[in-house]
């Protein structure tokens, strides 16, 4: 039976899509091996999929974030991708090796930051291949469906030649993550040019639902939209204590989380989290963070380890967040509104959908946020304004079975 290995590199929005898939593929008897950073190592087989490590990393992107680049980029979209080449750059070795064990002739399915790493498996091994993005970043004239679509402006010609720069940026993360097994295999380095035209002869499959990125007819030729990957449904979960109690105590708490980010601001987040909450006279449920107290913090405020977003956001009044795609696929099944407070890449475009939307307020980038546009995005979700719209919007999104639709198109190219 032909194996498949996930090139998932990236935070845990790359990350649990595709052990997501790989889980699925594992429960009909088929080896399939997800292939991250050691930080997703529990969730990956927490879906049942084998895991292959290429060491500890996350700490490194806080660490660039920290530095003056890192600070810049918060505030410029455009330096975003030297950034993450920066961070691709360091993996790229121990991604090598990681290719070494996959098998000739297997299905390699991957992310766009790992892309010219699948490809050269297929020079290399005869494997096959497929592109899986999450997010607005193909070309199209559409505004609504780019990540940079409130940049198009001015005449045809200069916004054509905008999306196919900004395509060719995109693919270019990839560059840094194949070129050392390029190298080590003895394979030729091709141009940027060559490499996306062969990579174009394979699937691309867009995981993000319709009434997010709205479908455009201008995408390029090859491209499926699924529908976002959503984890495997927990039916029989229950808040436990100390959650269960805060959810009782009074009305419904909002949501507050950054994801990936979380960690980062330390104890001092959940301080600004306990100022908002006051400020809003809405209580909050936020994920810990290392050294903060877990549980009932106080009245406004509890924290919850690890809790699965589509059984958590239906309970609650809305949700604030990084905008990630994951979690913004999350909060829009969930039926309540939310709104984003972006930094990095796609969650500034995800802000400006749910906006759009009508089913949250305008986003608040994450590097000027205060207690006080916190607490006003907070009084914005749990208010009235956006609950109706949320409801209409999360009955289209709920429909959507991306993780169904992936599959079928993966088990088309197993079988061809």
């Amino acid at each position: 039976m032909t194996p498949v290995t996930f090139l998932a590199i990236g935070s845990r929005g790359d990350v649990e899509p595709l052990a997501v898939l790989a889980g699925a593929l594992v429960a009909r008897g088929r080896p399939a091996t997800v292939v991250a950073v050691d930080d997703y190592a529990e969730l990956v087989r927490s879906h049942g999929a084998a895991f292959r490590g290429i060491g500890p990393a996350m700490a490194e992107v806080a660490r660039l974030g920290s530095g003056w680049l890192g600070r810049l980029a918060y505030r410029t979209t455009t330096l975003q991708p030297v950034l993450l080449r920066r961070w691709l750059a360091g993996l790229a070795q121990p991604l090598a090796s990681a290719l070494d064990e996959v098998p000739a002739g297997s299905v390699v399915v991957t992310g766009i930051a790992s892309r010219d790493a699948a490809l050269a498996l297929v020079e290399d091994r005869g494997c096959r291949m497929a592109t899986v993005l999450h997010t607005a970043v193909l070309p199209t004239l559409q505004p609504d469906s780019h990540l940079e679509g409130h940049r198009l402006r001015g005449p045809t010609a200069a916004r054509r030649r905008f999306v196919a720069w900004y395509w060719h940026t995109v693919q270019g993360l990839s560059r840094a993550t194949g070129s050392a097994f390029r190298r080590n295999a003895g394979l030729p380095r091709h141009s940027a040019a060559a490499l996306a035209a062969a990579a174009g002869e394979f699937p691309t499959w867009l995981a993000a639902d319709p009434v997010l990125v709205p479908t455009a007819s201008d995408w390029p030729d090859g491209c499926v939209q699924t529908g976002a990957i959503r984890p495997s449904p927990q039916p029989d979960w229950q808040p436990s204590e100390p959650l269960r109690s805060f959810l009782e105590a009074g009305e419904r708490p909002v949501y507050v989380g950054l994801g990936s980010f979380n960690d980062a601001g330390g104890v001092r987040w959940l301080e600004l989290l306990g100022k908002a909450a006051r400020l809003a006279g809405r209580r909050i449920v936020a994920p810990g963070v290392p050294g903060g107290a877990r549980g009932v913090v106080d009245e406004w405020l509890c924290t919850v380890g690890a809790v699965p977003h589509d059984a958590l956001l239906p309970l609650l009044a809305g949700s604030v967040h990084h905008g990630g795609a994951g979690t913004t696929a999350a909060g829009l099944r969930a039926g309540v509104p939310s709104a984003a407070v972006p930094a990095l890449f796609d969650q500034g475009y995800h802000g400006r959908r749910l906006a759009a939307l009508g089913v949250g307020p305008e986003p608040v980038p994450l590097h000027g946020l205060s207690a006080e546009r916190l607490a006003r995005l907070i009084a914005g979700v749990a208010g009235d304004d956006h609950r109706r719209r949320a409801a209409e919007v999360g009955e289209s999104a709920a429909r959507a079975d991306g993780t169904a639709a992936v599959l079928a198109e993966l088990d088309r190219l197993l079988d061809g």
